[in-house]
């Protein structure tokens, strides 16, 4: 199958990709978005194409030759990794495609270069976790998906880790205490009295005696 290279420059970037030499017979999948060549331009249509269809590597420039955007396609589709960058050459983002579809791996960057958020897509809808960041690159949330929709996670908040460690603290104090003989509690000093008193008993009583006799 021939291609062609062709340019076309619009009012604020220049698109240089190639196309097919003439229209090719697919079947269309009526969720994909097709770019096709016709009229000097290049259109996208979702579930079909009416010209030749774009095939081959795709790029794109700003008008200080800086590049926009890069990727390649095939038979009109998104295919494999796709970047975009900013006027001033940083990276912008990284989307992952597979015929059309978004699939695989999805970074976002801020106009700084730090990177903004990441995650992963499954037939077009983010798949699994999905991480944010702040300016400053530390990790602020992860939300969790699954074709597309957010799965709510039990998260243990440190309020309730606490709150479930001091009850097993109080529980393990209040085991022990109950586990532990009681002792004496009348003062040391009355304590010690009596046992000198109960010593000195028997020498009164055989005095006594003594006496009486």
């Amino acid at each position: 199958m021939k291609q062609f290279n062709i340019t076309i420059n619009f009012d604020d970037y220049t698109v240089k990709t190639q196309m097919l030499s003439h229209a090719k017979d697919i079947s269309v999948n009526n969720d994909r978005t097709y770019m096709w060549y016709a009229a000097q331009k290049i259109i996208e249509t979702k579930g079909g194409y009416d010209g030749k269809l774009i095939h081959g590597t795709y790029r794109s420039f700003f008008l200080n030759n800086q590049l926009k955007e890069q990727g390649q396609i095939k038979y009109g589709l998104r295919n494999q990794e796709w970047k975009y960058w900013y006027a001033d050459g940083k990276l912008k983002e990284v989307i992952n495609w597979k015929k059309g579809v978004k699939k695989g791996s999805y970074y976002l960057y801020n106009d700084y270069g730090q990177l903004m958020a990441k995650g992963k897509f499954k037939e077009d809808k983010l798949n699994g976790w999905f991480y944010t960041y702040g300016p400053n690159g530390k990790f602020v949330d992860k939300k969790k998906y699954k074709k597309g929709d957010e799965v709510q996670t039990k998260v243990k908040t440190k309020k309730r880790f606490k709150l479930k460690l001091n009850f097993f603290k109080k529980k393990k104090k209040k085991e022990v205490i109950e586990e532990k003989p009681k002792e004496d509690k009348k003062p040391f000093f009355k304590r010690l009295f009596r046992k000198e008193k109960e010593a000195a008993k028997p020498e009164t009583e055989i005095e006594n005696k003594i006496i009486t006799s």
